[in-house]
């Protein structure tokens, strides 16, 4: 099983350190391999940085982080810094690559960051979508339609991870309705179960055609995805956490092998070939 997690700080207490362990042994007992995080602090002067204490204290070798607006620190006198979003990899994951994308997130064309990153896990990849909602329904629905029909969403992915930093105020079901044209669509067991983002969003999307993998879902409940209520970076609620596993299917007309590059492919491929013309 593959365990996701979505994290949203944006009401925590800023300048977590590594002196603070006991309040993220939750996450370290969790055993996540692919976490999402919202809100996380980094301080202009590198004295405060929330992604590099939980990257290192939970183990995971992989982490991207991408900024957003400049702000005061929560401790009134302490350093300027930024909030961002952060996804994160445990030692089983291979991140490929990461990276941002923008969509409309307000009227009048007012445009926001979604970060990504393309995991490979056992030959078969999962894309990781990480954002911080809009305040209104209406932006929200603006946004999630601009990100789904983004051409990112139109390759192949054994799955791919949906996650958000606040209540979305919709159903698994409407999050279907707006996916529209899209490739993707949220996984059936999530539909049958009749599941909400009542907490925050933590979504598996899987191919509505031609599917890469078979994706199986753990054990969902009462159709909410999991969550931590432990204190953890000055929040009560943790996190939500959900956890599913792929089966690549054997290779057909449909299915051809697909395995995006890394960057570090990438450029030896380009070394290769340019070794070849000379």
């Amino acid at each position: 099983m593959i365990r996701v997690m979505t994290l949203d700080t944006s009401n925590a207490q800023v300048g977590v350190t590594m002196d603070q362990q006991e309040q993220l042994a939750p996450l370290q007992r969790a055993e996540i391999d692919i976490l999402c995080c919202q809100g996380l602090w980094r301080s202009m002067d590198g004295s405060e940085d929330q992604a590099r204490v939980l990257s290192e204290s939970l183990g995971m070798p992989y982490s991207c982080f991408i900024p957003g607006p400049c702000r005061q620190s929560k401790q009134g006198a302490g350093p300027q810094g930024i909030s961002g979003l952060a996804i994160m990899g445990g030692g089983g994951m291979w991140m490929l690559n990461s990276g941002s994308l923008p969509v409309v997130s307000e009227p009048g064309g007012v445009k926001a960051r979604v970060q990504f990153a393309l995991f490979r896990k056992n030959g078969t990849t999962i894309l990781v979508l990480n954002l911080q909602l809009s305040g209104s329904k209406q932006a929200q629905l603006l946004q999630l339609r601009c990100l789904f029909l983004h051409p990112l969403l139109k390759e192949k992915y054994g799955a791919v991870v949906l996650c958000g930093d606040r209540q979305a105020g919709m159903t698994v079901k409407k999050l279907r309705a707006i996916a529209g044209k899209s490739s993707y669509a949220p996984h059936h067991g999530l539909l049958s179960a009749d599941c909400s983002f009542e907490e925050g969003m933590l979504c598996i999307l899987t191919a509505k055609e031609h599917p890469v993998a078979a994706v199986t879902l753990g054990d969902i409940g009462s159709g909410q995805a999991a969550a931590l209520t432990s204190p953890v970076l000055g929040n009560r609620r943790a996190g939500l956490s959900l956890d599913f596993e792929m089966d690549r299917f054997p290779r057909d007309t449909y299915n051809k092998s697909f395995l995006p590059m890394s960057f570090e492919e990438q450029w030896s491929g380009y070394k290769a070939k340019a070794g070849a013309v000379a």
